[in-house]
């Protein structure tokens, strides 16, 4: 755990220590131990925590290349091995540097050219004092929250909002516009923080500020780094290869790593994976899993080859795999808005998925009390390995492939009607206003941004232009299927919510538990890779998720080979009609608060809350508002505690 913050001051005067010193107690919720250096115009800060690896003891921040330059360094790079190779330091040597040491050799040997050499997940933030110039830089698809606030006079750089702010100099107001669009599901441009003022890096991307100039450089494009591959029988060994290699990477740790498992198939190739990887080094090592259960009397609406309850597959999954030590528990005692509000200080913005996370802090918790600082998940899985391959079908129908396309068709047998393949190929090629009729008429849920689904007050939506925003992003509601199984991948590798809130809620969650969060399917050369194969990798003969179907068949169990779909937090309803009186009074303070009531539509949050249903309602129909029901209170939720929290004086 880390947090970093610099200071430059581009007209030239001399930062003083003191109010360095004030950056660095903004931060201190992010680690005990604290460094603050200065150095005329530049002031920089680092916290950290304890070491999650070996090679963080010898961890020294900032770190001065033999020019002068200084390097404040936060993140992981689980491929360092690779790397100190290609800067020919020897095994003994590179033994002895932090990750942050490398990739300071790394710049020194190759300069911004270093941010794509080093793998893995990272900021960092370089001062030249030669050039006076500060050059900041987020690793590509993944990596820690990078904020900035740019004036003539000064720029300041910090993992999280609160660094900026407390250089004392920038009010801390929220932005409409973004909290608009959170309001109604919309992550929009991950550059748009919460607050005015204040911009995000993205993955990817590079920040350079100089005495007169700034600009912010896109050093990493998926698109051009995917060079696509041929279909071969040659792939699927070149995919389990780059697989074990991900792992093993993220395996780095003075502690076995932990694993939040799920009866999917995405985080059990993980487990499987990393245990092969383990017992290579030790023969009888065992893996501790972690799976939540729903607690006892739950319900929910289940569709064919839908579960609740993912825990009889994990076990099916350890019974394979006896050094998998699989433990489950349940969050029955636990409320259904557990630390919301520490999150939402940490993240300084309203989580996704509120009521995911209580089985997240829970599995956190339990597998920091076996001593572990890691936990492994799969979750960028939908993205690389086990991609469904649906918009495969556009590509073939472009092609002119029709009898393919047709016997595609036939061959599927899923829980939609075979027609699915061919809906999903013209789909792309049709009016908007044509599929979103269609997704009504079929009831599919979950049609984010579509007007009238969130509480959003009308004025407040009105003002901002929420909708209208929407609809020229193409976004949600107004969403455009890809044209093409690649274009689809990419989609939802750099999607804003992926790069955007996801990061700071990681990064908050981190400083709660004291647990690193990695996920080796988002390995950069593996998600490269995934995107480079062709469509039919991943869905042919009428099989979908076939790429990591095939890589796992004498891995999985048959109950899990069948890709049974799971519902988290399936007592999601239940455990929210426990809380439902604690939550009617907060609506009710709510409603007396303007800053809240003028952003979100407490009269008709109330109204649904004072009709809440004892059952999740199975159909859109079954209750006035099933929307705000079976989705918008977790989301509205977590925007009305965020606008009250910045109303406290944070």
């Amino acid at each position: 755990m880390s947090a970093l913050a610099v200071v430059f001051a581009r007209d030239g005067t001399t930062v003083a220590p003191s109010r360095v010193l004030g950056l660095s107690r903004a931060l201190r919720a992010f680690g005990p131990d604290a460094v603050e250096s200065c150095s005329g115009p530049v002031g920089l800060v680092r916290r950290t925590a304890q070491p999650i690896t070996d090679e963080d003891a010898f961890d020294r921040q900032p770190i001065e290349l033999e020019d002068g330059r200084l390097v404040l360094f936060c993140g992981f790079l689980p491929h360092r091995g690779e790397l100190a190779q290609a800067l020919g330091l020897s095994g003994r040597r590179a033994e002895r540097l932090s990750d942050g040491a490398l990739f300071a050799q790394a710049w020194q040997r190759w300069g911004e050219e270093a941010a794509l050499q080093a793998e893995g997940q990272f900021a960092a933030v370089v001062w030249d004092p030669a050039r006076r110039t500060l050059t900041a830089a987020c690793s590509p698809l993944d990596a820690p929250p990078l904020c900035y606030s740019l004036t003539r006079r000064r720029a300041v750089v910090s993992t999280v909002p609160r660094g900026v702010f407390a250089w004392g100099d920038l009010p801390r107001r929220l932005d409409d516009e973004r909290l608009a669009s959170r309001l109604i599901g919309r992550h929009g441009s991950w550059r748009r923080t919460y607050y005015e003022g204040v911009q995000c890096l993205g993955p990817g991307e590079m920040l350079k500020v100089g005495p007169e100039r700034s600009a912010v450089v896109r050093y990493y494009d998926l698109d051009e780094q995917a060079a696509p591959v041929e279909a071969s029988e040659d792939y699927l060994a070149a995919t389990d290869q780059l697989l074990r290699r991900a792992v093993s990477g993220a395996l780095r740790s003075r502690r076995t790593p932990a694993v939040l498992l799920s009866g999917g198939m995405d985080s059990p190739t993980v487990a499987v994976t990393a245990l092969a990887a383990l017992a290579e080094a030790a023969p009888e090592s065992r893996m501790v899993s972690f799976t939540a259960r729903p607690a006892s009397g739950w319900e929910y609406p289940l569709g064919p080859n839908v579960v609740g309850d993912e825990s009889p597959l994990v076990r099916k999954l350890a019974e394979k795999h006896p050094r998998l030590d699989a433990r489950f528990f349940d969050v029955a005692g636990v409320p259904v808005d557990h630390l919301l509000d520490r999150v939402v200080e940490l993240a300084e913005g309203p989580p996704r998925n509120v009521e995911n996370l209580p089985w997240v802090h829970e599995g956190l918790r339990l597998a920091r009390e076996t001593g572990t600082r890691v936990v492994l998940t799969g979750g960028s899985g939908n993205a690389t390995l086990s991609y469904d391959g649906l918009a495969r079908f556009p590509s073939m129908l472009r092609a002119g492939r029709f009898g393919a396309l047709l016997h595609e068709s036939w061959l599927w047998r899923g829980r939609w009607s075979r027609r699915l393949p061919l809906m999903a190929a013209v789909a792309p090629y049709l009016h908007p206003g044509i599929v979103r009729m269609g997704m009504k008429l079929a009831r599919v849920p979950g049609q984010l941004g579509r007007p009238g689904a969130s509480p959003i007050q009308p004025d407040f939506a009105k003002d901002t232009r929420v909708y209208e925003r929407a609809r020229e992003a193409h976004w949600g509601y107004w969403s455009r299927p890809a044209k093409s199984s690649r274009a689809q991948r990419i989609r939802m590798l750099t999607m804003p919510m992926r790069q955007g809130d996801g990061r700071f809620v990681f990064h908050a969650l981190r400083a709660v538990h004291g647990v690193a969060v990695r996920d080796p399917l988002g390995d950069r050369r593996l998600a490269e890779w995934c995107v480079a194969l062709p469509g039919e990798a991943y869905w042919s003969r009428g099989e979908k998720r076939l790429l990591i179907r095939r890589l796992m068949h004498d891995r999985f169990p048959p109950e899990m080979r069948t890709g049974v779909s799971a519902v988290q937090a399936a007592d999601r309803h239940m455990r929210f009609t426990r809380a439902m009186p604690r939550l009617r009074e907060e609506m009710h303070e709510w409603r007396r608060d303007p800053e809240v009531a003028g952003r979100i539509d407490v009269d008709r949050l109330l109204r649904a809350v004072e009709t809440w249903p004892a059952r999740m309602p199975a159909a859109p129909n079954a209750h006035p508002d099933s929307g705000i029901v079976r989705w918008e209170l977790c989301r509205t939720l977590a925007v009305g505690r965020f606008i009250r929290w910045v109303q406290r004086g944070y």
